[in-house]
């Protein structure tokens, strides 16, 4: 029997093709070693032998190969997706009606700057620890709270898909969003960063004269020290790149005004280590209305 000449490794490496993994999993099907022991007793003795030492680097390379495979497809955090949730729904549609109000022009509906967010922003409504403080500051500049609790980038995605569009454009729009990709989700940081710049272009698709202040991911957590408050530095360490491409976006970090000297993130800020408390919430506005101000013009 004449034996073949098995392809150079590098051939594998430059177009992959299923025969490292097939010829992984022959030499991992052992079965205490007899089903190499037949084969090296055949005419495929040498095949056998030529696979033997290729094992390791095969195994090595595999991955890389099925990553580099993947990396082209979208990751979720990218990606429009629905919630099946009826108050979610609901929220929606009330947010829908708002936008309707603004385009009729019987109405006196105004809408001159988005709020996007999750929960910590949706925190501002009615009965939440910064009523209060939207009231004072951020009612008088015709906001619209888009901050739903439990929210991820994908999630916003999809509800920015599904909002009518103003007829006037908003002046504005602040979008903080990516600590439950993280930290309730399955994300890395990059994925979640790569989900607040899909945002960011997004915003920027639909209104393109619009100014966007990205807000980086409030910290977490007491301690430096805990995962969470690492991944969230992490996520936010991405976004001045991930960016500066876009047009009309800015980036301000507000976070350490939450913390104190030694970086903890106290009760008085944060109550549960996530939410800002009223004060948190007074600390918001002031960090970022002047800006928001100043970016729609108005004194």
């Amino acid at each position: 029997m004449v034996v073949r000449e098995l392809p150079k490794l590098e051939t594998w490496v430059r177009f992959p093709s299923p025969a490292p993994l097939l010829i992984s999993l022959i030499y991992l099907y052992d079965l205490n070693g007899l089903w190499l022991t037949f084969l090296a007793q055949g005419d495929f003795g040498d095949i056998v032998c030529r696979v033997m030492r290729c094992i390791p680097f095969i195994l090595l390379v595999f991955p890389t190969v099925l990553s580099a495979l993947s990396a082209d497809k979208p990751h979720p955090s990218t990606s429009s997706q629905v919630r099946l949730a009826s108050w979610w729904m609901t929220r929606h549609a009330e947010k829908m009606a708002v936008i309707e109000a603004a385009n009729d022009p019987k109405k006196e509906t105004k809408v001159e700057l988005l709020m996007v967010g999750d929960s910590i922003t949706q925190n501002f409504d009615k009965g939440g620890p910064g009523e209060s403080v939207w009231q004072k500051n951020f009612a008088p500049l015709n906001a619209l709270n888009l901050g739903f609790g439990g929210d991820r980038t994908n999630h916003v995605l999809w509800r920015l898909d599904h909002l009518p569009k103003l007829k006037t454009a908003p002046k504005a729009a602040s979008l903080m969003i990516g600590t439950n990709n993280i930290c309730w989700g399955s994300d890395h940081p990059r994925q979640a960063a790569d989900g607040v710049q899909a945002i960011a272009k997004k915003l920027n698709e639909m209104y393109p004269e619009m100014k966007i202040l990205v807000v980086a991911v409030f910290p977490r957590r007491r301690e430096l020290v805990h995962p969470h408050r690492r991944e969230i530095i992490e996520l936010n360490s991405y976004l001045p790149k991930l960016l500066e491409s876009i047009p009309n976006v800015s980036y301000v970090d507000i976070g350490p005004k939450f913390l104190d000297d030694k970086g903890q993130l106290s009760k008085e800020m944060m109550p549960d280590t996530t939410h800002p408390s009223t004060k948190g919430h007074e600390i918001w506005a002031e960090a970022i209305v002047p800006t928001l101000k100043r970016l729609m013009g108005k004194k």
